[in-house]
């Protein structure tokens, strides 16, 4: 069940709804493909990044061990930047996905800031086909002017990684974490009170991705609150069968949509329509159409 003090929070526009690549894995192409995972962006990456047999069976020694981060370095600092920028584009601007229900869903939601760590422009789709170009403002790590529009009552989306219109810019390995952190401070601590001050949906993503594990951690030591975060996550994913441990280190709890094994998103769009469908009642009950 979606908890009520949830649903308030995004009607009240309290709560930053963050995407990861398991939303994206929603949508297809008009062939029925769908964006890759993190470990299958990975393998494309070093095919046509890397020359190197060495190093490519270092990529993939590093993805069987799930050492992502370590596969990406590899990537970044052997492969071709030129390659590199052109895969990125391809996979993620050319191949014309297009975005789902899901997306669509959370559109009509409706919070005041979309974050995520995508480089896919499915959720810009999404906004755009609603309700018009100028109906957002985008930023990256790259471009100034967050803080001012964190004031206004616009919604804003942010992309933590970058976007692949921008492919040179995106951030992959654990050096772009640090340049990140380091060339783009005020932008990594802006996003992180952001993240201490609202509310937090996670949708589609992992909670062990850096920058917001990161972020996480240190807001949880920092900041004495009973009031969680949420993430939706499947019933039998890594993250629910650590459900104790990610709300004691986190404050995060899980709302978990039933699957009949880890591979299983059949009742995703299901889980994500009931949250549409509440928030709308509660917005109806309380008179507000925003």
């Amino acid at each position: 069940m979606w908890p009520d003090s949830l649903v308030r929070e995004i009607v009240e526009k309290r709560c930053i709804i963050h995407l990861g690549s398991g939303m994206s894995c929603q949508s297809t192409d008009e062939h029925g493909n769908r964006p890759p995972s993190w470990e299958n962006l990975l393998r494309a990456l070093k095919e046509a990044t890397l020359n190197s047999d060495e190093d490519k069976l270092l990529v993939d020694e590093f993805i069987s061990q799930k050492k992502y981060l370590d596969a990406a370095e590899v990537i970044r600092r052997k492969g071709s930047p030129a390659e590199y920028n052109s895969k990125i584009r391809e996979i993620f601007i050319q191949n014309n996905f297009t975005p789902s229900v899901a997306h669509k869903d959370l559109v009509n939601i409706s919070p005041r800031i979309f974050s995520t760590t995508n480089y896919d422009t499915l959720l810009e789709g999404a906004l755009i086909e609603n309700s018009g170009h100028n109906s957002f403002t985008q930023y990256e790590h790259t471009r100034d002017g967050l803080l001012d529009s964190v004031r206004s009552p616009s919604t804003i989306l942010i992309k933590m990684h970058g976007c692949a219109k921008h492919a040179a810019d995106t951030i992959l390995s654990r050096s772009d974490y640090f340049k990140l952190r380091k060339k783009y401070r005020s932008f990594f601590e802006l996003t992180s009170s952001l993240y201490k001050l609202n509310t937090v949906l996670f949708i589609g993503c992992g909670i062990e991705d850096p920058d917001i594990n990161l972020i996480l951690e240190n807001n949880n030591i920092e900041t004495d609150t009973t009031n969680p975060s949420y993430a939706m996550v499947g019933s039998k994913s890594y993250a629910a069968r650590i459900k104790d441990t990610i709300k004691s280190q986190y404050n995060i709890e899980l709302i978990v949509y039933q699957q009949a094994d880890e591979n299983d998103y059949s009742n995703f769009q299901l889980k994500l329509n009931e949250l549409k469908d509440k928030v709308d009642v509660i917005r109806t009950k309380y008179g507000s159409t925003s």
